[in-house]
């Protein structure tokens, strides 16, 4: 056991003991790109609102450009609108929704 594992950050192997913290099931994922959040470059002002907002981790924050970014468009499940709802700036839409 390392240091991360001590923590909390290890990783998880298929034999973990850890009791699971979402239900077996599979959230719908977004259809394709067309379901996939749209963040509007002149409003965000890189808050972190959206990372820490979604649960399936879809956002990032950019290296260059100082905003969000949609990393995981893929990942976005289509009933989910929780980074939208919580955008300080409004900035974030569901264009193909």
């Amino acid at each position: 056991m390392g240091l991360w594992d001590s923590i909390g950050f290890g990783r998880k192997d298929a034999g973990d003991d850890a009791p699971a913290t979402r239900s077996s099931a599979p959230a719908p994922r977004a259809a394709g790109a067309s379901c996939a959040p749209h963040i509007d470059a002149g409003a965000c002002r890189a808050c972190g609102t959206c990372i820490d907002e979604c649960p399936e981790g879809v956002f990032a924050l950019g290296r260059h450009d100082k905003g969000a970014r949609v990393a995981r468009p893929g990942d976005c499940v289509a009933s989910c609108d929780r980074c939208a709802t919580h955008c300080p700036e409004k900035g974030i839409t569901f264009p193909g929704r």
